[in-house]
């Protein structure tokens, strides 16, 4: 077992947004959390990162409990890959920079060695010849994939991906849909909130809808569209999918 979530609260104020959140993903799955927005998912994947302190539960990493106090926690983040929303990246750094930081300053990498491995993942998403790019200059599914070589190069045990494509131009999200896909079929650990329905049927080991901080309910992806076992998730499902259409 790669991850392991065991009871996770989080409260911001009098709203409790986690309340005892309980789940498991085995090396090379790939789980998809859906459900409606407010509901705890982005909270969830800031709290299996450390960027966002559970209030109680624990989480483990292989045979590492990453929410106790005595863990590195920089060490952690190092092997949890995390792509956002709004991709991240810093404005001022070409692409190429933009995945090579960290390969040194986390890594130790020489500029050389980073730069090589920077290149391949850049030319993994298909953005070898942007590397130069700035961006500014790159579109909103090409700034993503940059995100997605920049979590790919840290070579981590596990990627958590925060609604990928919401920012992106409709034309645009076939593109980042198509590298995560690629990446699930070479045993790539992914965590993945996403209202692409198509993706979670297609692409999804299991799918997990919470609702109001809780897991509602979970299964493989064919007896969640067609046969949920909670009214709720039919209702959520039937909405979603006349809203974004179930196939890209």
């Amino acid at each position: 077992m790669l991850l392991r979530v065991e009871d996770l609260h989080k409260r911001y104020g009098k709203e409790e947004v986690l309340k005892g959140v309980s789940f498991s993903l085995e090396k090379g799955e790939t789980k998809v959390i859906i459900g409606p927005s407010g509901t705890g998912k982005s909270t969830l994947l800031r709290c299996i990162n450390r960027l966002t302190e559970p209030d109680r539960g624990r989480i483990w990493l292989e045979d590492v409990e990453i929410t106790s106090p005595k863990v590195n926690i920089h060490r952690i983040r190092a092997q949890i890959g995390f792509v956002f929303q709004d991709f991240n990246l810093f404005t001022h750094l070409t692409a190429l920079d933009n995945v090579r930081l960290g390969l040194m300053r986390v890594k130790g990498l020489s500029r050389q060695e980073a730069t090589a491995r920077a290149m391949q993942e850049l030319a993994r998403v298909g953005l070898a010849d942007k590397a130069k790019a700035y961006p500014a200059e790159l579109s909103g599914g090409q700034q993503q994939r940059v995100s997605i070589a920049r979590a790919l190069a840290m070579d981590p045990k596990l990627i958590l991906f925060d609604e990928p494509t919401s920012a992106l131009d409709p034309e645009l999200i076939g593109e980042v849909l198509a590298v995560m896909e690629d990446l699930a079929k070479s045993g790539m650990t992914m965590l993945v909130v996403t209202h692409e329905m198509g993706f979670a049927r297609t692409v999804a080991d299991e799918i997990i809808f919470m609702e109001k901080g809780v897991i509602v309910e979970q299964g493989p992806p064919e007896q969640l569209f067609r046969n949920p076992k909670h009214p709720r998730t039919a209702e959520f499902l039937r909405r979603i999918t006349d809203l974004y259409g179930g196939e890209r």
